[in-house]
């Protein structure tokens, strides 16, 4: 109920402001363009929060540390079978492998340390590829083993009964096929469906065949590799793989193809584009019925031509976080690795001329949405747990040192606070070069446990006042360090001392004038959150005569 004075209510001839109503403000990030035309359901800035429900816009859930601590780890996989479910990571050059509880570390084979491995899992085998530095090998759940008819490649898929492997030195536009019964076993057993290399030198680049195969044991014994060159030595790579409905999908840097084998084995090559390619295999990742990856443009997806179910295009999706995409160090492009997890499309990437991971950006496809979070996962996965038969997020720190989980419901990381904060859209009501009178601003939460800080801008963006919001607040508090408005749903200095706030607008009495208005949400408590349903602007517009005289020109 109103504690508003008679005095002061406004008599019955005085018209009510116009009001702006923002519900569910869902799509996101927007930095591309100027923050006074992106669309009123869009964020300018936005940091640690997630979409929920409709559209809604939260705090992100924490993580926690589980098992035992890592010495130097790089990447993150898992290996399943109808009896088992193993996380693996190559930590300091050994396998370790995790089923519940602290790491195991594998016997057999080790690798150079140092680099980010990838994996593939084909027929009760997870194979491992360490960066093309060391020859292909496989684990069976306690022993690696290089069995030396495997090249360094850097990556592979299990495509139609095919072992196929990629991003081998010396040869970047060649795919290695493993024999069909033997995803271990690159070699020739009928010929091949071109000349094939042996175990000597490139009659072309004058490079190693096979880097890394010590031994060709097809059945019969062959000296040849089955491979496929896709535009041997056009100046472009192949820089990742995927499978896309019935079709192999090879990226190079610059250029995407599909690739078909007929019933003899006999490939079929087709260019999809020479327009663009991906740029980290590890971001390759199927999003529903499409694929999604990171190319030198930003987040693409490739899926069928609408309506032309036979034609694969790509398009880019992350053209509105541009100024973001272009903040990779594009020298560690490869760093670069996504999940997808929840609806979520989540990337780690480096930023300026580091090749740390410095942050992640989020896109939820449920509502074409990015975001940023503060994590730096250096390798992310999906994984079962075997003792609830759910799926969780995990991901090895940028250090290699511990492996976290994603806690959905807990709000910090690990014991540390979540800095979380949105900022708005400059709001003009659709009139640019009207000054208003701004009379207040409605924030609509659903659920605020703890406080958030409120700062409001004008069109100058300089800070106007400040507010505190939530549990244990006052209405009115610090509001008046920078501007004239007070807090409270009257504009009365009221305390509100409950432990949270819920489903309740909370109204900020503004009394400002501005052309524009703009607003920061921030919170940096530990086990604290905001659900924020939208935001209802009121505002007088004022005539189109009042304009400052000194931007006015005479002619």
């Amino acid at each position: 109920m109103s504690r508003r004075s008679a005095s002061r209510i406004p008599g019955k001839k005085v018209s009510p402001p116009k009001r702006l109503v923002v519900m569910n403000p869902s799509k996101g990030m927007n930095n591309y363009v100027s923050s006074s035309l992106i669309d009123n359901k869009e964020f300018s800035d936005v940091q640690n929060v997630e979409y929920d429900e409709g559209g809604v816009i939260r705090k992100r859930s924490g993580y926690t540390a589980v098992a035992g601590t890592l010495t130097a780890a790089r990447g993150l996989a898992a290996y399943t079978t109808e009896l088992t479910q193993q996380m693996v990571t190559i930590d300091n050059g050994t396998l370790k492998y995790r089923t519940t509880g602290a790491w195991s570390s594998a016997t057999g084979a080790t690798f150079t340390a140092g680099y980010d491995p990838a994996f593939v899992q084909a027929r009760l085998k997870l194979f491992i590829w360490n960066g093309g530095i060391d020859a292909g090998a496989y684990f069976d759940g306690t022993t690696v083993t290089r069995p030396g008819t495997m090249p360094k490649a850097k990556f592979s898929v299990y495509y139609q009964s095919k072992h196929i492997a990629a991003g081998v030195p010396g040869q970047p536009s060649r795919l290695y096929i493993s024999n069909l019964s033997d995803a271990t076993d690159f070699t020739v057993t009928t010929g091949g469906t071109q000349p094939q290399p042996d175990s000597t030198t490139d009659s072309e680049n004058g490079n190693p065949n096979v880097p890394g195969a010590t031994v060709f044991a097809g059945t019969p014994a062959l000296t040849e590799a089955n491979v496929i060159d896709i535009r041997k030595n056009d100046g472009d790579k192949i820089t990742g793989l995927g499978v896309f409905q019935d079709v192999l999908i090879v990226f190079k840097e610059r250029a995407i193809y599909q690739v078909t084998f007929d019933t003899s084995g006999n490939a079929t090559v087709t260019p999809i584009t020479y327009a663009t390619g991906c740029v980290a295999h590890r971001t390759i990742k199927s999003v529903e019925n499409d694929l999604y990856f990171l190319s030198r443009e930003g987040i693409r997806v490739l899926g069928n031509e609408p309506q032309y179910f036979t034609a694969i295009r790509t398009n880019v999706l992350s053209i509105r976080i541009q100024p973001t995409i272009d903040s990779i160090a594009k020298a560690y492009y490869d760093r670069c690795n996504a999940e997808y997890f929840d609806n979520k499309y989540i990337v780690g990437v480096p930023n300026g001329t580091a090749s740390s991971i410095y942050q992640t950006v989020v896109y939820d496809r449920r509502f074409q949405a990015f975001v940023k979070w503060t994590t730096t996962p250096q390798a992310l996965l999906r994984f079962t747990d075997s003792s609830d038969n759910g799926d969780d997020l995990y991901f090895i720190s940028q250090s290699g040192t511990q492996l976290y989980m994603f806690t959905p419901g807990t709000y910090n990381d690990n014991g540390s606070a979540i800095e979380a904060y949105v900022v708005s859209k400059a709001q003009d009501g659709g009139d640019p070069d009207l000054t208003k009178f701004w009379v207040d601003l409605r924030l609509i939460f659903r659920r605020l446990t703890g406080t958030v800080t409120l700062t409001i801008y004008d069109d100058t963006s300089a800070a106007q006042g400040t507010a505190s919001i939530g549990s244990g607040s006052t209405r009115g508090m610090g509001l008046n360090a920078f501007g004239t408005f007070a807090l409270g749903t009257d504009g009365e200095t009221d305390s509100t001392s409950t432990s949270a706030v819920s489903d309740s607008p909370v109204s900020v009495s503004l009394n400002l004038n501005s052309r524009s208005l703009k607003y920061k949400i921030y919170n940096n408590n530990i086990n604290e959150n905001f659900v924020l349903l939208g935001m209802v602007y009121a505002y007088y517009p004022k005539s189109h005569f009042v304009f400052d005289s000194a931007n006015k020109i005479y002619i």
